[in-house]
Order: structure tokens, then C-alpha cells, then sequence
């Protein structure tokens, strides 16, 4: 009889088993890694605000971070000052109203409340403009998430595509 405090040597079987589950657990590590693009992984802090600004004006819960993040890429090489200004006034409200950065303060309300004040700004207003495009006319958001199936007049109109079913007299 063996004591379980015992080093036991370990079974074919279970050292395939615990390799197994270790490569699973490293491959969704790295795979949750590099669904951020890469800026946003070098500038974390920058991207979370952004990241919190972007799906507070447009709250998708099911749209992963980086339908988010990446229509913004190019936003930050063009008018990077702008967006970085910008986040640190929003912080700087956020800090005065909640004594914590914009992206760390849990009530949507609150959050809400901070864009308000900044929504006639250039800095809200190119971030919303950047993310109607990026989100709304990214194909790949499209069906899986708003059920839109895209243009319909290269294929002859919606009236051709199955549309035809609707009790709408006017078409």
C-alpha cells in the first residue's frame, strides 16, 4: 500500500493527458493575445480607453474587442495626437467626477455621462465616425451579428433574393 503523499511516477497516459491540457490552456493564452492588433497589445492603456469609448457609443456585447480596435489603427497613425489628447482629457473628467481613469469606472451611466460632455468635440466625433464605418461596414459583422446580408444589387435586387416574401404592397 502506498501513501498519496508518496511521489508516484506518472502514467504514460497521465503525462499525455496533463501535456494535452497545458498546450490547450498555452494555444488559448496566445490565441486571446492576438485577437488585439498589434498597437493595441504595445499600448494597452491607450486601447482600453479606446476600446471602452468605442463599445460605449455603440455596445455590441457579442463583437469581439478587435472589430473594435483594429478601424481605429489607421485613425491613430493619421491623428494620433488627437486620440491621445483626447483620452487624457477624458481621463482627467474622469478622474475629477470618479476619482479613477474613464475605462476603470464600472457604471455605463457614468461613462455615458463623461461622453455627453465631449460628444460636440472633434475627438468624439472622429472616434464615432471611425467606428459607424468599421463596425457597420465590416462584412464580417454583417450576418453573424446584425442578420444584414449585405447589398443586394449585384445579385438583382432584394425582391430577387428571397425578399419577394414580404406582405408590402408598395414594392
Amino acid at each position: 500500500m502506498t501513501h498519496s503523499s508518496e511521489a508516484q511516477p506518472i502514467s504514460r497516459r497521465r503525462f499525455l493527458s496533463l501535456s494535452g491540457q497545458g498546450a490547450l490552456l498555452a494555444g488559448v493564452a496566445i490565441g486571446t493575445g492576438s485577437l488585439w492588433p498589434r498597437w493595441a497589445q504595445a499600448e494597452p492603456d491607450l486601447a482600453a480607453g479606446l476600446l471602452r469609448m468605442g463599445r460605449d457609443i455603440y455596445p455590441h456585447d457579442a463583437i469581439e474587442d478587435t472589430h473594435y480596435l483594429t478601424p481605429l489603427e489607421p485613425l491613430l497613425e493619421s491623428r494620433r495626437a488627437l486620440i491621445a489628447d483626447g483620452l487624457a482629457d477624458l481621463d482627467r473628467r474622469a478622474h475629477e467626477a470618479h476619482g479613477r481613469r474613464y475605462a476603470d469606472i464600472e457604471q455605463e451611466a457614468d461613462r455615458a455621462a463623461l461622453l455627453r460632455e465631449i460628444e460636440d468635440g472633434d475627438f468624439f466625433q472622429t472616434v464615432r465616425g471611425t467606428l459607424v464605418v468599421g463596425l457597420y461596414d465590416n462584412p464580417a459583422l454583417w450576418e453573424p451579428h446584425f442578420g444584414y446580408e449585405g447589398a443586394s444589387w449585384q445579385q438583382g435586387g432584394y425582391l430577387h433574393r428571397g425578399f419577394d416574401d414580404l406582405t408590402v404592397d408598395w414594392l
